[in-house]
Order: structure tokens, then sequence, then C-alpha cells
């Protein structure tokens, strides 16, 4: 059984690259640029991000099932990745980076990553775990919270990690306390847009106690 799970893995692996040939290489033609840019500026970042980057990628591509990802899912994730790495290794006024640039107040940068990307998080836990369960309608909302909850628990890792970097690096520009604050705000807004969508798909498929 081990041996049938090892080879599962990068088979799917392989499978999804090339399913997505074309957004694979734009994302890691994109990474290497911003990669290659921030190196080149002095950020401190600029490798980390581009491993977190390069990691999800691979991660995703492992998780997509046979009937792969949907469009939706695939644009948040593509968006995700390009606003992180733009935010992170971007300098702006003075030693700061695009993560810090408001947007419209109280939103920065920052925050409309996190939204976007923690809730395409939690869109894409359901869509690689749904061939696996069968919902019934009625039972929509239950899945939309599970989905909300999936979207704000990644988010609440991100913050982890982004913990121990301000520890571990000597200059991350991940802000202080009301930052946090914000991003977790925005992780609960985004990973809610998420649950309403998959609601939405669950509520217009076909009843489990609906004749064939």
């Amino acid at each position: 059984m081990a041996d049938e799970v090892g080879e599962e893995r990068p088979g799917r692996l392989r499978r999804s690259l090339a399913r997505h040939r074309a957004l694979a290489i734009g994302i890691a033609v994109a990474t290497a640029g911003f990669a290659s840019y921030g190196l080149a500026t002095g950020s401190d970042v600029a490798v980390p991000y581009a491993v977190m980057v390069l990691g999800g990628m691979a991660l995703v591509a492992t998780i997509e099932p046979d009937d792969g990802f949907s469009g939706l899912a695939l644009a948040g994730l593509s968006t995700w990745a390009l606003g992180h790495l733009a935010g992170g290794i971007i300098g702006i006024a003075g030693d700061r980076v695009l993560y810090n640039a408001l947007l419209l107040d109280p939103v920065h940068w920052d925050n409309l990553v996190h939204f976007v990307g923690f809730g395409t998080a939690g869109l894409v836990w359901w869509e690689a775990v749904q061939g696996s369960v069968r919902v019934d309608r009625s039972h929509a909302v239950g899945v939309g919270v599970a989905v909300w909850f999936v979207g704000m628990g990644v988010g609440a890792l991100n913050e982890v990690i982004e913990f121990i970097a301000t520890l571990v690096l000597p200059d991350t520009n991940v802000g202080g306390y009301h930052n946090t604050g914000r991003d977790l705000i925005a992780n609960l807004l985004g990973a809610a847009t998420a649950a309403v969508v998959v609601v939405r798909r669950i509520r217009r498929e076909p009843s489990a106690d609906s004749p064939d």
C-alpha cells in the first residue's frame, strides 16, 4: 500500500502540471523574475517567497482531483501567488514594500492578498475532497461552514509562519498586532466568500434523494 501511495503522488503531480502546462510555466517564470528582482534590490525575502510559491504550486498539483480544479480556483491561486510575490518583494517609499501600501483606508495590499488567498484555500480544499464525499443539498450550509473554517485555519497557519519569520529573518515587513488583526479579518471574509460559492454550487446540484 505504501508503494502504491508513493507512486500515486508523483503521478498526480506530473499529470496536473502537464494539464496546466502554460499556467505552471507562467507562474514559474514570474516567480523567477520576482526572485531575480528581489535579489538585485537586496530583498531578504526574495528566495523564501519564491520557494513558498513553487512549493505551494507543487502541493496544489499533488492534491488536484481527477477532473481538475475549477477556473475560479486556478484564477484565485494564480492571483494569490503573484500578489504575494509582488507584495513582499517590490519596494515602495522608504524601506517599505508593496504589502504595506494603503489601498483604501484601512485596507492594505496585504489584506487584499489575504482575502483572495485564503478564500481560495477554502475553495481548493473543497474541490480536492468533494469527489470522495456525497453531500445532499440540505447539508450545503454545513459544508459551507467547513470551507469557511478551513480557509481561516490555513490563514492562521500563515500567521504562525510569519511570526517565525520575524524571529529568523532580519527584515520581513510583516507588521505588528494591528496588521495581524486586519489579516485575520481579511481571511475571515475571503473564506466566507468561498463558503458562499460552495453553498451555491451544492444547491445547484441534483439532490441525493432525487431520482436519476
